[in-house]
């Protein structure tokens, strides 16, 4: 490159930015007319260093506002997070790329922070994977999520109770745990045959709004395959079916929702858009790809502060209580109705289609919204004594601590606290045998549970890592600020609990 010419065009470029008309800057400056309106359009690309990005700038800026609007609603990506979508998008438009199986690499990603500076690798704030150990300082987020939604003018929707919605999954057991029967007193051993298939369960999204409705559902069937017809044929035309390999949300099944149940209801009643759909922040719930798809459709994904969702959540604060409490007498009539039958997934939909209409009515979804703070807008109206935690409290000897803060003191967790923070019903279904382990969340609780009656019994406990790996799982136990970590252990202690030493808890961050 004639580094002389080169800077004839940027100083004939300079005065022509400043306000010397182009043909007059070319004959000043000894460069062609055509050059500088060239060097001037869109059509110009400086030269750089190395080979070409296999992104456009116009399809990276899109990537990195992707990243900034999930990090603001509570959706924050990680590295994989990038990479799959992608990978995701490049398999979308047919682009070849070196990537092995379309998916970037490490040094992708270097070059693609280099380009854009205004992104970093953060720590995420600590948030304790307990919910119960959630603060009232954690659920004060409503001023960050208002900015957020005055920042692109959407504060008016909150107004409209028909364009506030929250949407969530639950499972239903085909074959619930059954309740207390009749029998002989004293008698030990009392038996009823299961008419159903014992711990198996079936995901259904639902979607409520604050004027009371519910949106059609969509049932997640466990096929790798689209389920057989007699299946669908259950299914009302209006609700969404989907499969994948267990049977729980993916995001392309979450994609498939929004596009083909919630986003066909909002057009069905005239719902005016944009509308906001609050969601937990599982990772299936905001991919590029339903990113750039709840953008064009005119709703706008926010994320309930983490693990949370039972103190913020209408779902859960009211509409799920008596529709699980409405399946279990369903499926006891079922039972009466066909004492010789077994229940299966052809049975799911009709019935709980009826669940659905005997018990779950408009002023319970009201009063959800309304105790949750979500509509009407308003964080005092939330139940903050739901709040059972603080920061942990540690009280040590100074004389026994040196400078590692972590080896002061080390929480510990009796029975009786575990069955408190996670309830009497979790605790039952695994006494039981019939709880449905389809999270690692689940399975986390399920094995500190084992842990504890293994060790009543006198068991061995191994420090096999397939059996119970404290230091790599994913669940912190964090105390009140009213108790301190002596106080607790030494109560427990009196009363002869056995205890959990965890340690180090981990930090979670999904």
């Amino acid at each position: 490159m004639d580094v002389d010419r080169e800077e004839k065009i940027k100083l004939a470029l300079k005065a022509v930015e400043e306000g010397m008309p182009k043909l007059k800057a070319s004959k000043i400056f000894g460069v062609p007319r055509a050059t500088i309106q060239f060097r001037m359009s869109e059509k110009f690309k400086k030269p750089g260093y190395g080979p070409d990005t296999y992104l456009s700038k116009n399809e990276e800026k899109l990537l990195v506002d992707w990243i900034l609007t999930c990090q603001r609603r509570g959706f924050p990506k990680r590295i994989e997070d990038l990479q799959k979508s992608v990978q995701n998008f490049l398999k979308e438009c047919g682009r070849k790329t070196p990537f092995p199986n379309g998916l970037p690499g490490r040094g992708w990603y270097r070059a693609f922070t280099k380009r854009h500076p205004e992104l970093s690798l953060r720590t995420t704030e600590a948030v304790t994977q307990a919910s119960s150990c959630i603060s009232e300082s954690d659920i004060r987020w409503f001023k960050t999520i208002e900015e957020e939604l005055i920042s692109g003018d959407y504060r008016h929707i909150h107004l409209d109770d028909k364009r506030v919605f929250n949407g969530d999954e639950t499972n239903f057991l085909l074959c619930p745990k059954n309740k207390k029967v009749i029998a002989c007193r004293g008698s030990k051993n009392v038996y009823e045959i299961d008419q159903g298939i014992a711990k198996s369960a079936l995901t259904v999204m639902f979607t409520f709004s604050a004027n009371g409705s519910l949106t059609p559902p969509m049932i997640i069937y466990p096929y790798k395959r689209k389920p057989p017809q007699e299946i669908l044929e259950t299914v009302p035309s209006d609700w969404g079916v989907g499969y994948s390999d267990n049977g729980w949300m993916k995001a392309s099944l979450f994609f498939e929702y929004i596009t083909n149940v919630f986003n066909v209801y909002l057009e069905r009643n005239n719902i005016e858009k944009p509308v906001i759909l609050f969601v937990d922040g599982h990772k299936t719930h905001l991919t590029l790809q339903i990113n750039k798809l709840c953008q064009n459709l005119g709703i706008i994904l926010i994320a309930l502060y983490p693990n949370a969702t039972r103190i913020l959540q209408p779902a859960d604060i009211s509409a799920f209580k008596p529709l699980k409490s409405g399946w279990q007498k369903g499926i006891l009539n079922w039972r009466r109705e066909h004492p010789h039958l077994q229940f299966t997934k052809e049975n799911f939909a009709p019935l709980l289609h009826k669940v659905i209409q005997n018990y779950v009515n408009k002023q319970i979804i009201v009063n959800g919204f309304k105790a949750t703070g979500l509509f009407p807008w308003n964080e005092n109206t939330i139940d903050y004594s739901k709040c059972l935690g603080g920061k942990t409290e540690i009280v040590a000897d100074n004389n026994e601590c040196d400078s590692k803060k972590n080896d002061c003191a080390k929480p510990l967790l009796d029975y009786n606290t575990f069955k408190q923070l996670v309830g009497e019903e979790v605790i039952q279904s695994f006494e039981s045998g019939q709880e449905s382990i389809n999270s690692a969340e689940k399975e986390h609780l399920f094995k500190i549970w084992k842990y504890f009656t293994d060790y009543d019994l006198g068991k061995t406990i191994t420090n096999d890592s397939t059996l119970f790996d404290i230091e790599n799982m994913d669940i912190d136990i964090v105390f009140n600020d009213k108790s301190s970590i002596q106080d607790i252990s030494k109560n427990n202690t009196s009363e002869g609990a056995s205890k959990l030493d965890i340690s180090p808890p981990n930090v979670v961050t999904d």
